[in-house]
């Protein structure tokens, strides 16, 4: 997803970095900075790509004809437990458009979803050539931050490649959930135990004694 004052699709979901690669390598500076705009496109992304592929947008209601419905707001859920899917916000944080970052940043937390934020630049700032119109950026940590933790995500820190590679290669770790064996001895002792128990009681209401 890209978003300057508005968010936009630059690559349909994909792990062929290559491809990915070429989408990024498309992308040049605008004027507006909308962190809202980029995170409810990024959870459009996700629910589009979770309803499957039976799923279109031809019609804004699913049956031709009909008259349209509202669907209902799903209740909050806590925050960072969709753990299928997570939003990488990239970005110096200094946001200069409506809406509010946080409005959007609730409505991830409220889907519990996890937006990992990486802040780009430094907080001195610098000044940079956009289509001929000089403008001054800096790095807005605490915006960025206050994503992060709102959602239950984490903010990194990346001012040059070298820091923004390892930031990368910590979020692998962070992004993705591995399976784990559980130990199930004790509860299935405890199991057993309890049924062991039940029995006992049983058979002293209808035997009058003990097993």
């Amino acid at each position: 997803m890209a978003f300057s004052d508005s968010g936009v699709s630059v690559q349909a979901p994909t792990d062929d970095q290559a491809t990915i690669l070429s989408a990024i390598d498309r992308l040049t500076p605008q004027r507006g900075t909308a962190l809202a705009q980029g995170i409810n496109a990024s959870l459009k992304a996700i629910a589009v790509a979770e309803a499957g592929p039976w799923a279109n947008d031809y019609y804004t209601n699913p049956t031709p004809g009909s008259s349209p419905t509202t669907a209902a707001t799903p209740a909050p859920v806590p925050a960072g437990t969709h753990t299928s899917a997570a939003i990488v916000l990239l970005s110096d944080g200094e946001n200069n458009e409506n809406p509010s970052p946080m409005t959007a940043a609730q409505t991830a937390a409220n889907e519990g979803i996890r937006i990992y934020t990486v802040g780009v630049g430094s907080v001195a700032g610098t000044t940079v050539n956009l289509n001929g119109f000089m403008v001054h950026t800096q790095l807005d940590e605490a915006t960025l931050q206050q994503i992060s933790t709102t959602t239950g995500g984490t903010y990194y820190a990346a001012t040059d490649a070298g820091q923004l590679r390892s930031v990368y290669d910590n979020l692998d770790l962070g992004v993705f959930v591995q399976p784990q064996m559980t130990e199930i001895t004790a509860l299935l002792a405890g199991l057993g135990l309890l049924l062991l128990l039940g029995g006992a009681v049983t058979s002293l209401v209808w035997l009058g004694r003990l097993p």
